[in-house]
């Protein structure tokens, strides 16, 4: 909660702080607010364009803000290409990619309310039906450059030693041939700063920019997902967490270039369950930026994920109806107040905590028959036991005697060691 009362504030000041910039008297009196009347399309891409109608919008290029909010984040704001009166024209820039909510660590659709800032600012954000869903980047299509450089015809302006302003100056960036007009030279979605960065700690800093694959390269738009320091965690999703932790400011939280990120970090007292290999030490991929409770390899890609499971139990089936995922840099992926690593996902007592502990149970916190098949969630009607999920039907590890009977319950790591240690 201190961290959705730290994003209200942060917007609010923002906002307060534009607004005294932009507003402006018309005949002696102020301007009016903008409205959004309607929005178009109403679910599209990184890289689509977004129209949106209404009144009392600034004519011109580049003179107008749209304010994309979603849940538990702060606002982003984008520079409008295009305005009249009463229409606006923006092409959706990949700055919304790490705000996009995650289903384990793919990003998904993701609502975002909007409001426009012009001479003044709208005054509420739009309901439903006038916010659209915003989709990542498709495959194979480059991130669209920003709007906001400090550039004319592709040429510096010499106002900023940083022109487009992705943290190398203009003069590295002639140096290792980037693009100092684009943030995002190789239009892979990633900036050029953060890869950089990310090249030096790959390469222990000994060496200026590689420049070569494999290592984080601003000149090669394939890279993007790409594990490139082996922590489990691509560039993409660790960059993503640098936005929304460190408001993309320097140095990193989180490196595509290094494991430890900004040095070695030991165990917290009391977070003793984030330390996966149990050498007393967090890695990038065991920490937990969210503040959740649950690593963040282990909400975007481990035991959090329902078919993590199929890979150390192959022959165990998955619970079906699927309960939602968790988004790793959501502390409250459900919005329900309560944080994800003592939330519930299946809703059968035992929150996701435990239920992925390796100490405790060590069950699909999808499944909600597990570790109690007598929880108040459990099909009371399983499927036949060639195709029943644990702990009901054959081939289930661990759980099920060979007359096909459930166990006692609760399944517990003490009871199960040889499943516990598997996976």
């Amino acid at each position: 909660m201190r961290k959705s009362r730290s994003l209200q504030v942060l917007t609010a000041t923002a906002l307060c702080a534009l607004g005294l910039l932009l507003v402006s008297v018309v005949g002696g009196q102020a301007a009016s607010a903008p409205t959004i009347t309607r929005v178009s399309p109403l679910k599209l891409g990184v890289g689509d364009v977004l129209t949106i109608r209404g009144t009392n919008f600034v004519p011109g290029r580049n003179r107008n803000y749209v304010i994309f909010q979603r849940a538990r984040a702060r606002a982003v704001f984008v520079k409008a290409d295009t305005a009249t009166r009463t229409k606006i024209t923006l092409v959706v820039p990949a700055k919304l990619v790490p705000f996009l909510s995650r289903n384990g660590g793919a990003a998904v659709f993701t609502r975002f309310n909007l409001r426009v800032l012009g001479r003044r600012l709208s005054p509420i954000y739009t309901r439903k039906s006038l916010s659209p869903l915003v989709g990542p980047l498709p495959s194979g299509k480059q991130a669209p450059p920003a709007s906001t450089a400090d550039c004319v015809n592709g040429v510096p302006t010499g106002r900023s030693t940083d022109s487009d302003h992705d943290g190398l100056s203009d003069t590295l960036e002639k140096q290792i041939h980037t693009d100092p007009c684009n943030a995002d030279t190789d239009g892979d979605g990633v900036p050029d700063g953060y890869e950089y960065m990310s090249a030096l700690d790959l390469n222990s800093k000994a060496l200026p920019y590689p420049g070569k694959r494999p290592y984080p390269n601003p000149l090669d738009p394939t890279d993007a997902n790409i594990d490139h320091d082996g922590d489990g965690m691509t560039m993409a999703e660790e960059y993503a967490g640098w936005v929304r932790y460190a408001d993309s400011k320097f140095p990193l939280n989180m490196s595509d270039g290094t494991q430890n990120t900004g040095g070695v970090q030991a165990v917290p007292a009391g977070k003793e369950f984030l330390d996966l290999n149990g050498d007393g030490k967090l890695t990038d991929d065991e920490r937990d930026i969210d503040n959740d409770n649950l690593g963040n390899w282990v909400e975007a890609h481990g035991p959090m994920v329902r078919e993590w499971w199929l890979i150390p139990y192959k022959q165990e089936k998955l619970y079906s109806p699927a309960y939602p995922g968790v988004d790793w840099l959501d502390p409250d992926s459900n919005g329900n107040g309560v944080i994800d690593g003592l939330d519930d996902q299946d809703h059968d007592g035992w929150n996701n905590m435990s239920e992925v502990s390796r100490t405790t149970y060590w069950v699909n916190p999808y499944n909600p028959c597990l570790p109690d098949w007598k929880s108040p969630t459990c099909s009371l009607h399983p499927p036949p036991p060639e195709t029943a999920w644990p702990p009901f039907g054959t081939g289930n590890s661990g759980f099920v005697p060979a007359d096909g009977t459930p166990p006692g319950t609760p399944l517990t790591c003490a009871a199960n060691p040889a499943r516990c240690q598997n996976g």
